[in-house]
């Protein structure tokens, strides 16, 4: 599992939930969202090959051709190998609840420093106000 390190600069997590975007604090929430972990440019190809495949099923769709879930699944394999992307063969190494679990444990690490490093709206209040006082002594 090479993404959710406590270790890495914000879990190596790219986007957070929005409440939490002012701030950049991740939450607990953050951790199990895969697409959190991509960058701008991974989740760019993904919206894109995923409105592209939407397209295909769309005009399938209109043209009334009837297809099973196994016919779309065969489909789908050959449109992402027909656009260069590897197939996942079988269920992977890890699974979901395994990569949940780390990734939570790993935030709790990780939650021991952010909170340490947190400076609240109050605290950042009183930092202005300190640099003010230092620069009207000046």
């Amino acid at each position: 599992m090479e993404h959710g390190l406590s270790a890495q600069r914000h879990m190596a997590i790219e986007k957070t939930t929005k409440e939490n975007l002012s701030h950049g604090e991740i939450v607990k929430a953050d951790v199990t969202v895969a697409k959190n972990y991509l960058s701008e440019k991974e989740m760019s190809y993904l919206q894109r090959i995923v409105s592209l495949y939407l397209d295909y099923a769309e005009l399938q769709a209109e043209r009334r051709i009837p297809m099973s879930m196994e016919d779309w699944a065969k489909r789908l394999n050959g449109f992402l190998e027909f656009n260069g992307n590897e197939l996942l063969m079988g269920s992977g190494k890890v699974s979901a609840e395994q990569a949940k679990l780390h990734a939570e444990t790993e935030f709790e690490k990780y939650r021991i420093v952010q909170d340490r490093l947190f400076m609240s709206d109050y605290d950042k209040y009183l930092l202005e106000l300190e640099h003010q006082a230092e620069q009207s002594e000046v």
